[in-house]
């Protein structure tokens, strides 16, 4: 036992760079944690093998907080992705396979085709893939932290500030590009995100745009001439909530730059001297003070420049911008409203109601009033599903939670495992099995409430 003890005080003692190279690491529950590989798990034990240990090493999982793991998910062409929002809080994002009264389908990287039942599930958004230039973050590699000691780690698939300061990278980001990140936070939002500048190695960089968040507020600069482009006070996701996802579109052609959060435009800015801007190719994130930040599903790909939404009049703040209603053409719809049960949103900003029938090879057949329609399923922001009285799924011992670099996350019980594989149940999909390798964390003791404390103040 002593030898033990001195073994986990060792792997303590250096806990950042642990975060910041991020190898598998297995945490328990008295906080010690462990570098090294996964050999082998079981529903009761798993066996680690570590530098700092003799010889592979079991332990119990009753004593066990949680599993890292360096996955990544692979490269595919899908042109959709669907995302399942359960009653239960789990995510899970495939591709649209099937749609029926009682289920839905999804194709996903980790488990092939899953099968959900209907009154399990909140709702279902659709996003378009597009060819995306970066994907991540996968770890640091690539990546320049411009403090010392740095302001950002990486962990869990995940770039997290642990103090004011910033990190950036060089990518080829096209004339018109888009850069999308879930944000999540302690306290007041505070975050600056900066494009096409040409010094990663600043905070501050002498060109390109910069985009200040302070909790609902976001303002807006041409970092070359310092000159301001405008300013919204209408995020409100951002003051009321410590997490959002939030995309940043952005022309050179045109000097237009929109934002929007959890999928709603708040504001479109024009440069008048857009000609003038330096073309150049990095990104920043800055956090502009010590409350923890969390940056993660980072998307950066091209725009095609159309704005297909306008921003809400009954929200939008006291600031004019700069020529926004000449940018806008007046057939631009008007921000989403709740849609009538039935009908499905369209990625344009139409509806249609109906009922699906059939999808197959990313075409979505559904039924209307009128006649039968055929669609791309990247055409759709929503699918209607057939209202019912929703259930949560029972929990289970021997419940985990497991999570992935796409951002799925589900609970299932552990029932067993295999060839580089783990199997599991839960009533959302019934049976699956689950390739080890494409998980990024697992978490064991779900229900634990010494476990949950633990688990949400090392979260941060």
């Amino acid at each position: 036992m002593r030898a033990l003890f001195s073994l986990l005080i060792l792997a303590l003692l250096a806990p950042v760079s642990l975060a910041q190279s991020a190898p598998s690491v297995v945490r328990f529950s008295n906080g010690d944690q462990l570098s090294g590989a996964l050999e082998s798990l079981d529903t009761s034990r798993l066996l680690w093998n570590s530098p700092i240990l003799e010889k592979s090493t079991p332990f119990f999982l009753r004593n066990v907080l949680d599993l890292t793991l360096p996955a990544a998910p692979p490269d595919h062409s899908a042109k959709h992705e669907a995302t399942l929002s359960l009653t239960n809080g789990d995510t899970i994002r495939g591709q649209l396979a099937g749609v029926s009264d009682d289920s839905v389908e999804l194709d996903t990287w980790f488990a092939g085709r899953m099968k959900f039942r209907r009154v399990m599930i909140r709702g279902i958004s659709i996003d378009e893939r597009p060819i995306f230039i970066y994907q991540g973050p996968s770890g640091m590699d690539e990546w320049t932290r411009n403090e010392d000691p740095p302001a950002w780690i990486y962990r869990d698939s995940s770039f997290r500030s642990n103090a004011a300061g910033g990190i950036g990278r060089n990518l080829d980001l096209p004339d018109e590009c888009s850069i999308a990140f879930d944000a999540a936070w302690r306290g007041q939002f505070a975050l600056k995100v900066s494009l096409f500048s040409d010094d990663v190695t600043k905070d501050d960089p002498s060109n390109g745009y910069m985009m200040t968040f302070q909790q609902r507020s976001i303002f807006v600069q041409n970092s070359g001439n310092q000159m301001s482009l405008g300013r919204s006070s209408n995020a409100f996701a951002l003051q009321e909530n410590e997490k959002a996802r939030i995309e940043i579109r952005a022309s050179l052609k045109t000097g237009k730059i929109c934002v929007f959060v959890d999928g709603k435009i708040i504001e479109v800015w024009t440069d008048p001297n857009f000609a003038e801007t330096k073309r150049e190719r990095g990104i920043h994130f800055a956090a502009l003070n010590t409350s923890p930040l969390r940056i993660s599903r980072i998307a950066v790909g091209p725009w095609d420049g159309v704005i297909d939404q306008i921003p809400d009049p009954a929200a939008r703040g006291a600031f004019r911008q700069f020529g926004l209603q000449e940018m806008l053409d007046e057939s631009v719809p008007a921000p989403d409203e709740k849609l009538e049960i039935g009908r499905m949103l369209l990625r344009n900003g139409d509806s249609i109601a109906g009922e699906v029938l059939s999808v197959e090879k990313d075409l979505i057949t559904i039924k209307t009033p009128l006649k039968e329609v055929r669609l791309p399923v990247e055409m759709l922001k929503s699918v209607a599903l057939k209202p019912v009285d929703l259930e949560v799924s029972k929990r289970e011992n021997g419940d985990v939670r497991g999570w992935f670099p796409d951002g799925s996350s589900f609970v299932f019980r552990l029932e067993g495992v295999g060839d580089g594989t783990l199997k599991g149940t839960n009533q959302n999909f019934g049976a699956s099995e689950f390739t080890i390798s494409a998980f990024n964390r697992i978490e064991f003791n779900i229900y634990d409430p010494k476990f949950e404390t633990l688990r949400d103040a090392s979260g941060w």
